[in-house]
């Protein structure tokens, strides 16, 4: 992987939320997106409790919408992105659209939610240049491309059993198909070049179980615990191979097409969350998360890279000045995060030691009520760095800029005529 930045690569229609050579292995890179709002908390969640914010992460945070609105979020990314080893560097632009979703309620102790939002990605260009052996002065190339995303459309519902205490669950349907492709070029137009082609189909469904229980503390201050749980279930995939020889830009030889479908290769892993805020009304909310996601058996083909359980965790902190003030920016709420954890992946050094990465981010941003002050404009700013374990594999840094709109409308209130 060490050489794997050294020739940029030209194909077209690369997936732009990622540009990672990790995403080659596994499911690819696992960005389960949370609202813009969230991610600038460091992307804490479990604890969330906000009637003006849409928190897909807990379903049971639902319930706490007010009753007489209808909320809509989405958001976008822009960024860049540094990859670098031991002797290239390699900057990229990254965009993307982030996620869509609605929040209302059905009764005072009930509410629904749904939208959509991405699972994980694919997205990478790679390119190598060799000595062909036995040849003097001459060279053969390998590029290597991926693209693609696996999506996450969800539904969810939360109830209040009795004040403070909420259960929820979301219903999730994930698809989507990711493209793996691998070129040898010898750089003649009479050279037989091999290319290599997989795709991979995933479907599943699946379900998040999530509780929130909240109290006073204080005269002005409100406790929140929550805890949220996802099974392991099996994704339904369809993975296709094609191999073939091209000479002059035309293929003159079909290799290898094959298909296999299964119904375990691939499983999604069991996910625990437990997470506490600390809230005072328009002023102050500080929250921790701690994750645990269990990878073991999630695909069975390991010959590539070993799937690992995982470790994260995430600290936010957010504060309005003075949410009655005139001024726009006392109004303002100001948003601060930091979050750990170690990649669910590892790969083989060139020791053929398992090697595993380390994920640091930090994150700021600032949320900014519109003219009714209900709905929001939320900016967020993150800088993200992937440190790997071996020595000579692919360093990545993230600097990255979301933006998201959330409508808060009035839809449910009765109209008082004077």
């Amino acid at each position: 992987m060490a050489a794997a930045l050294g020739m940029p690569f030209t194909g077209q229609g690369q997936n732009n939320s990622t540009e990672s050579p990790y995403t080659r292995f596994g499911i690819g890179m696992r960005n389960e997106t949370a609202s813009t709002a969230s991610r600038a908390l460091g992307g804490t969640a479990y604890a969330l409790r906000r009637a003006d914010i849409i928190n897909s992460k807990n379903p049971a945070s639902y319930a706490a919408v007010d009753s007489q609105t209808f909320i809509f979020d989405f958001g976008g990314s822009f960024g860049v992105s540094l990859l670098k080893d031991q002797n290239n560097k390699d900057t990229r632009i990254l965009g993307n659209f982030e996620y869509a979703a609605m929040l209302f309620p059905i009764t005072k102790w009930m509410a629904v939610s749904a939208g959509i939002k991405p699972y994980a990605s694919v997205g990478y260009r790679l390119g190598t240049t060799e000595p062909i052996p036995g040849a003097k002065d001459r060279n053969f190339t390998v590029e290597s491309r991926g693209l693609g995303n696996i999506s996450n459309l969800f539904f969810g519902m939360s109830f209040e059993p009795f004040k403070h205490f909420t259960l929820g669950a979301n219903f999730s349907y994930l698809f989507g198909k990711e493209v793996h492709a691998r070129a040898i070029d010898y750089g003649t137009s009479a050279s037989y070049n091999p290319n290599f082609y997989e795709t991979l189909s995933l479907r599943a469904f699946k379900t998040d179980l999530g509780l929130q229980y909240a109290f006073a503390v204080g005269k002005q201050g409100l406790l929140t615990l929550g805890a949220v749980y996802s099974p392991s279930l099996p994704f339904r995939s369809k993975q296709t191979f094609w191999d073939n020889i091209s000479q002059g830009g035309a293929i003159v030889k079909e290799v290898r097409r094959d298909t296999i479908s299964s119904r375990d290769a691939f499983r999604m892993p069991h996910e625990i969350g437990l997470g506490v805020a600390y809230s005072v009304e328009n002023k102050l909310l500080l929250l921790a998360d701690l994750q645990y996601n269990i990878w073991n058996n999630a695909f069975i083909d390991t010959s590539k890279a070993t799937p690992t359980n995982q470790f994260g965790f995430s600290l936010g902190a957010s504060f309005i000045p003075d949410s009655e003030s005139r001024s726009l920016g006392r109004r303002m709420e100001y948003r601060f995060g930091l979050s750990g954890e170690n990649h669910y992946l590892q790969l083989p050094d060139a020791t053929g030691a398992l090697k595993g990465s380390l994920v640091g981010a930090i994150s700021a941003g600032i949320g900014i009520p519109m003219v009714d002050r209900r709905s929001w404009v939320d900016l967020t700013v993150e800088y993200k760095h992937l440190m790997p374990r071996a020595k000579g594999f692919v360093s990545e840094n993230y600097w990255q800029l979301t933006f998201g709109l959330r409508f808060n409308e009035a839809w449910f209130r009765k109209l008082k005529l004077d």
